[in-house]
């Protein structure tokens, strides 16, 4: 018997109001998406939670189907020669600002000053093609990335980076973390609570979280969806929708005090915020 694919949200990812509490809210082609296989759905189904707003995917992956969707990468999810003198320098403000704020409660000597093994330690959960990975090791981190796909992790590795292939869920580390980043990370993963948790249980007292995802509160939101051209309701690996009210409640829930608010410059719409770990 073949597995499926896919399994079915019974609760709001965010709330748990049962979805037959909410409504359909959107239906999308998916066949155009680079990742597309003919083995999964031609369409994703949206609803909207009638408790607390939010929208989520009708399913989310299983394991079968992540294999198949994770079975290939493409060209900007690892690291390439080609891009990367332009993301070392789109992420460099990005390390800069989160490495000040970490020098509030670290000392600027216990950020930037440090080598071997007292350097600061940053996880980064999907990091893709590596760049901010990277990026975080030039300014002396001691870096580490997290990705599902088997390809950018053994990139990474070839190049002499710490990179382990697991799922976020599933990884175990030895000791705790300074900064942790889910850059364009969070939207991809079911259960955003548990994501939440381990982020907290990993990171040493006071550190930080860094968050980049769509925001579905800006003005290029509503004018694509004004002029029906909306391109995320097809993004094969969302199976969210956050707004910046939304993501900051839950992060206010799981015990994280926002100290900064972003707009990011690497995909549309899409917000970053920098919240400490409340101790």
């Amino acid at each position: 018997m073949t597995a499926p694919l896919a399994k079915r949200f019974e609760r709001c990812p965010l709330c748990a109001a049962p979805v037959e509490q909410g409504e359909p809210y959107k239906v999308a082609t998916c066949t155009a998406h680079p990742l597309y296989n003919p083995a999964l759905p031609a369409t994703l189904r949206w609803q909207r939670c009638g408790e607390c707003g939010h929208i989520f995917t009708e399913s989310y992956w299983s394991d079968a189907g992540e294999r198949v969707l994770f079975a290939s990468a493409l060209p900007w999810q690892t690291p390439d020669t080609t891009q990367s003198e332009r993301l070392r320098n789109l992420w460099a403000p990005t390390v800069t600002a989160v490495a000040e704020r970490l020098c509030a409660t670290r000392g600027r000597e216990n950020v930037f000053g440090t080598i071997g093994d007292k350097r600061p330690r940053w996880l980064d959960v999907g990091f893709g093609n590596g760049a901010l990975v990277m990026a975080a090791d030039e300014f002396g981190f001691d870096a580490t990335g997290i990705d599902v796909r088997s390809e950018p992790v053994e990139r990474m590795q070839a190049l002499g980076y710490a990179g382990i292939c697991a799922r976020f869920d599933k990884v175990e580390l030895d000791g705790s973390v300074d900064v942790l980043s889910m850059a364009d990370a969070l939207e991809h993963m079911p259960d955003p609570h548990a994501a939440l948790e381990k982020s907290r249980a990993l990171l040493y007292g006071e550190g930080l979280l860094y968050i980049s995802c769509p925001n579905s509160e800006t003005s290029t939101w509503r004018l694509w969806e004004a002029a029906g051209t909306n391109p995320y309701w097809g993004e094969l690996e969302h199976y969210h929708n956050f707004s910046r009210s939304s993501l900051l409640a839950l992060l206010d829930r799981h015990g994280f005090g926002v100290v900064h608010y972003g707009v990011s410059a690497r995909y549309y719409s899409c917000m970053e915020i920098t919240a400490r770990k409340r101790c």
